[in-house]
């Protein structure tokens, strides 16, 4: 089997990484594959640089907004355009191996309940160089629901560090209405994994690589914690009124159906401590100031309170030992 794949890179002004995330995807060993170039209304150099990397290549074709939309509706157009029984979106500042293609597309045509396909992660930073090294599960192939589960609720050691970059079965994705228009675009790719995830089964393709940039002018990177805080209210509104979510929902158990809306608020709530340097200065002003921003959600101070006993816990526990112990001395 050889299904067409859609392969899409969504770029705004972002010329110097553009140029290495089109040509890693020009490189790709895949032929059976369909090259969306989606420009979201650049206004440098960017789209005639798209014209010269892919004119002499079949395979590629070229759209563009003529005027900057918000960055759900221009993935969302990405996805509406692919000719693809499978679809990846990959964002102008990342990379993807050679065999990434071919890789994911194998574990999704050896399992045809598959609805999504993970690649192996790293993070690099602005030059190329890697960072980090994610953990790759043993075995290919796993239960949707459970895989979302326990992704959910904070797997150790960490798969993945971003969901954009998956393959995804295009009917599916497009049926739950591709992304939607959360504060800043945060967890919109979060919420069509989750939903994709609970419809069937999730796959892992351990030769295909995925390489995530971060620096300090990554997209991701500048989001606010208020704007963090908006899209995790927004996404767990979603998961619970969301007709089409709410029936792949009741398809599941009672129990995994509550492990999975608690663990969406999980999530979030440690994305918003994350951003807010809670874990590493829980006792900093401004840090405990902002805790309240985030609104009242119980499972979020249950986080926060369960973080604080912790730390209790871990720095008073082992001070009563040793007066213990010298006290028996």
């Amino acid at each position: 089997m050889n299904p067409l794949v859609t392969l899409s890179v969504a770029t705004l002004n972002r010329p110097g990484y553009f140029r290495q995330t089109l040509s890693s995807v020009l490189a790709q060993d895949y032929s059976n594959l369909d090259i969306l170039v989606s420009d979201n209304g650049s206004r440098d150099e960017t789209p005639s640089l798209a014209a010269e990397l892919i004119k002499n290549d079949r395979r590629a074709r070229f759209r563009r907004n003529d005027t900057t939309v918000p960055i759900h509706e221009h993935f969302t157009q990405c996805l509406e355009a692919a000719r693809g029984e499978f679809f990846i979106l990959l964002c102008d500042d990342d990379l993807v191996s050679p065999n990434f293609v071919s890789e994911v597309v194998g574990v999704a045509t050896r399992h045809s309940s598959v609805n999504l396909v993970v690649p192996a992660n790293v993070t690099i930073d602005e030059n190329g160089e890697v960072i980090e090294e994610f953990s790759k599960p043993e075995g290919e192939i796993f239960d949707g629901p459970e895989f979302v589960k326990t992704w959910l609720w904070g797997p150790t050691p960490k798969i993945f560090i971003n969901l954009a970059t998956v393959l995804g079965r295009t009917e599916v994705m497009r049926r739950f209405g591709g992304y939607q228009g959360f504060a800043r675009g945060q967890n919109i790719d979060n919420l069509l994994f989750l939903q994709c995830g609970i419809s069937g089964r999730i796959g892992f393709a351990h030769r295909a690589l995925f390489s995530w940039r971060v620096y300090n002018r990554s997209y991701g990177t500048t989001s606010t914690p208020e704007q963090i805080a908006e899209s995790s209210h927004e996404f767990v509104k979603h998961v619970l009124h969301d007709p089409r979510t709410v029936e792949a929902l009741n398809a599941l158990p009672a129990a995994r159906r509550k492990e999975i809306v608690d663990g969406v608020r999980i999530m979030t709530a440690r994305e918003f401590l994350s951003r807010i340097d809670f874990f590493r200065e829980p006792f900093r002003r401004e840090n405990f100031t902002r805790l309240f921003s985030f609104g009242f959600d119980p499972i979020f101070w249950h986080v926060v309170l369960h973080w604080y006993y912790r730390w209790a816990r871990n720095t008073f526990a082992p001070q009563a030992a040793k007066r213990a112990a010298s006290a028996c001395q």
